[in-house]
């Protein structure tokens, strides 16, 4: 008898954009009722914080009420130096409040973070070590957030090489790669910004949109939720939970295809965003859950297969004298 074929290895690249990445969240609520298994999680900022949260064993109910209970003092506080107008010490502090002083090895998945060298700009990966020092790195905004010390490097947010980390999660061992993406919508920018910083982030993430098409060439499902939200705007919460997990619901039949086919080379297939949720909690949101349109999505095609982004330089941590693991 021939050799049984192992299942494929599937691995998520959850991508950056602060308060946006509550819709990771319903992604991950989307998959578990499908019942899709995940192998692994890359992530960049927001991504990376939701990421390391589920592969600590929170379920999606407990990381949905951390984004409920969150206030902006509970992740940034005033710094107003030369490098940056904020600190996120007060952000590793929450998270080791809601899931312990855990390690990247004491993870039930394999777990990889990543952020952006400050002074040489090269892509760090963040695979071992604490997991506050490495969140606090990979969700440091440049010019907003100050550079965080770790391991001899003054390290930033991920998302300035790699917002929506493709690459890292092949690395991790991922066979199939499905990708979060929550970058605003176009219309979304159009609106009159109310501060400047608002209007420094818009500009941005502007930047960044030649930069993340690239890197999501290397997906093999790039789910892409209604991200109407601005990065602080956490009290929005709600609204993107019900997107990403419409998302995701849509882009169920493009995974299951894509297990069935595993090995044949494929396009990327392509959930588009769907209409904004509204939920008591977030009135500001503008359609209804019922008024979200059916996705759609590209059927899979031969395809000549993307070019991979380099792969980043890791950073390894020094283990403390007695490390401890405390369960969520």
């Amino acid at each position: 008898m021939g050799k049984r074929q192992e299942r494929p290895r599937i691995g998520l690249a959850l991508g950056g954009g602060g308060a946006r990445g509550a819709a990771h969240v319903g992604v991950l609520r989307a998959l578990e009722a499908a019942g899709i298994p995940i192998a692994c999680i890359a992530g960049t900022s927001a991504g990376a914080m939701v990421g390391a949260a589920y592969a600590a064993g929170l379920t999606t109910e407990q990381i949905e009420q951390v984004f409920a209970s969150v206030r902006f003092r509970d992740l940034f506080r005033p710094a107003w130096a030369r490098d940056g107008w904020l600190d996120n010490a007060p952000l590793a502090a929450s998270f080791e409040r809601a899931v312990g002083r855990l390690r990247v090895e004491d993870l039930n998945l394999p777990f990889a973070a990543t952020a952006t060298d400050a002074d040489t700009g090269e892509p760090v990966t963040l695979d071992r070590g604490p997991l506050g020092p490495i969140l606090r790195a990979s969700t440091a905004m440049p010019c907003i957030v100050r550079p965080v010390p770790l391991g001899g490097r003054r390290l930033v947010d991920g998302g300035v090489l790699h917002k929506v980390p493709v690459q890292l999660a092949r690395e991790l061992g991922a066979d199939i790669v499905i990708a979060v993406d929550v970058s605003v919508p176009y219309s979304w920018r159009r609106k009159k910004p109310r501060h400047p910083l608002v209007f420094l982030m818009r500009m941005l993430e502007i930047m960044d949109e030649r930069l993340v098409a690239a890197e999501l060439n290397g997906a093999d499902i790039i789910i892409r939720p209604w991200a109407d939200c601005g990065i602080f705007e956490f009290h929005r919460y709600r609204s993107q939970i019900l997107s990403g997990q419409a998302a995701a619901e849509a882009a169920i039949p493009a995974i299951r295809a894509r297990l069935a086919g595993f090995g044949a080379p494929t396009v990327p297939a392509q959930v588009t965003r769907p209409a904004p949720a509204t939920s008591p909690a977030d009135p500001a949101s503008p359609a209804s859950p019922a008024a979200i349109p059916a996705a759609s999505q590209s059927a899979p095609a031969p395809a000549v297969p993307a070019t991979s982004p380099p792969v980043p330089g890791r950073l390894t941590l020094p283990a403390p004298r007695r490390p401890q693991a405390s369960s969520p």
